[in-house]
């Protein structure tokens, strides 16, 4: 099967995860692959709400995400690329926060998928993510 790719971009606010998650959904299921896309979703909406949250203030910041999509032969590569101000993965934590609070969303993308890589950019944020078939 030869690689297949899609790209969107969308608004920073809480409405654009809904038409994110539908994006993915068509894709994956143009292509076959509708099996993956309850774990895919669930990992790539998890990093959508804390670019939303943290890094838009949770939409009162202007800006926006892309999300670009290739699927190859095993496996589907989603790359996110937003426009908040660049933000250090590693000193992200939950140890502060009671578990009411919430903090456990990266622990699930690290679960779901097969490989994570956060990176912060000169004007953004960058995170990638690999799922195995």
């Amino acid at each position: 099967m030869a690689h297949k790719e899609s790209a969107a971009s969308f608004l920073g606010n809480l409405e654009s995860i809904s038409a994110a998650r539908n994006f993915i959904r068509n894709f994956l299921s143009l292509h076959g692959c509708l099996k993956n896309e309850v774990d895919v979703n669930i990992a790539v909406g998890e990093v959508l709400q804390n670019i939303i949250r943290y890094g838009f203030d949770g939409g009162n910041l202007r800006g926006t995400f892309t999300v670009f999509l290739r699927l190859e032969r095993f496996q589907i590569s989603i790359t996110v690329i937003d426009t908040a101000p660049p933000s250090n993965a590693k000193a992200w934590s939950n140890t502060h926060r009671s578990p009411e609070e919430g903090g456990h969303g990266l622990s699930l993308v690290y679960a779901l998928a097969s490989d994570v890589k956060f990176t912060a950019l000169k004007n953004g944020n960058k995170v990638k993510l690999k799922f195995l078939f």
